[in-house]
């Protein structure tokens, strides 16, 4: 009993912290942007790169949103207190997966990654995350073998934690929701724009400083502040939406 009651302090301290991973990742980022130097040797040619990491970013939203659209409350998502299950999710994406929200977490941080174009420190970050998500990972399903025994070591016997398998699919036993993704993961995609837009912003001043002599705002690419703009003008319409009103309710969800 001393021994579960330990196990659990431990995930309910790292599921809580596991919020801060995040800045933690994009803080190391920003020392290694810097040394970043223009893709192709140009802004409008590093434009193309940038879109390219910002949709490995987004195939990470994407994995979330599968996640979210299927699953009832007090099960997945921003649980961050404490670990949260009142039942084991077993159709849907996670009969592909055991983690898939963290998995979705994995490919939203790697396009920012991505931006600081070093091997290194995409390899770092990997090692990062496998070493930090794994022992939540385990912690949570130390909590969820104690809970529900059989019925969720059944469940994982046959579906991988971390690299989905297909053979196993099965259709989701709630339908899909596009507005419980929505009121749940705005502030995810918001976070993206500012990320890639300071980033961008970044990488634009270490590589054309004297383009800043002027001032900060004349020196912006319209790219980057139509990217902002966009991004902010839907964060602020759908958190209006989420605080005065139910529109985006979705009852057990």
């Amino acid at each position: 009993m001393a021994l579960i009651e330990e196990f659990d302090k431990q995930g309910n301290f790292l599921f809580r912290w596991r919020t801060y991973v995040p800045g933690v990742i994009l803080i190391s980022a920003i020392a290694v942007l810097p040394t970043v130097e223009y893709w192709g040797g140009n802004y409008d040619t590093n434009v193309l790169y940038t879109l390219g990491c910002f949709i490995v970013s987004l195939f990470g939203l994407f994995i979330r949103c599968l996640t979210i659209g299927i699953t009832p409350a007090r099960t997945s998502g921003r649980n961050t207190k404490e670990q949260v299950a009142d039942v084991v999710n077993q159709t849907g994406i996670y009969s592909t997966v055991r983690h898939p929200l963290y998995l979705g977490n994995f490919f939203m941080y790697l396009g920012a990654v991505f931006l600081t174009q070093s091997i290194f420190f995409s390899a770092l970050y990997v090692l990062f995350f496998y070493l930090y998500y794994e022992r939540i990972m385990f912690a949570e399903e130390f909590f969820l073998r104690n809970k529900f025994t059989k019925g969720y070591l059944d469940w994982a016997n046959s579906t991988p934690a971390f690299i989905p398998s297909f053979k196993n699919y099965k259709k989701a036993s709630l339908p899909f929701s596009f507005r419980n993704i929505i009121k749940r993961e705005y502030p995810g995609l918001f976070g993206l724009v500012v990320v890639f837009t300071l980033f961008d912003i970044a990488i634009l001043y270490f590589n054309e400083t004297g383009r800043f002599a002027a001032g900060f705002f004349e020196a912006l690419r319209i790219e980057q502040i139509v990217f902002f703009l966009i991004g902010l003008a839907f964060y602020i319409v759908v958190r209006l939406i989420v605080k005065t009103t139910k529109w985006l309710h979705v009852e057990g969800r």
